[in-house]
């Protein structure tokens, strides 16, 4: 794995976590707020959501 992909899998991981954490502002678009604020693309945003869909859950 290059080091450009493991960057990118760690910000994907980031925002998994703000997410699964409640920092999104839910009144507004998710994949959009997440690309700003990690530099992801729709591709991660997507991957982001699911990965944060999945730590929420794990938690109940």
């Amino acid at each position: 794995m290059s080091a450009d992909a493991s960057k990118s899998d760690n910000a994907v991981d980031r925002a998994a976590t703000w997410l699964a954490t409640g920092g999104a502002d839910r009144t507004k678009a998710t994949v959009p707020q997440v690309r700003e604020r990690f530099g992801l693309s729709a591709l991660q945003a997507v991957q982001a959501i699911r990965e944060s869909h999945l730590i929420k859950a794990r938690s109940h």
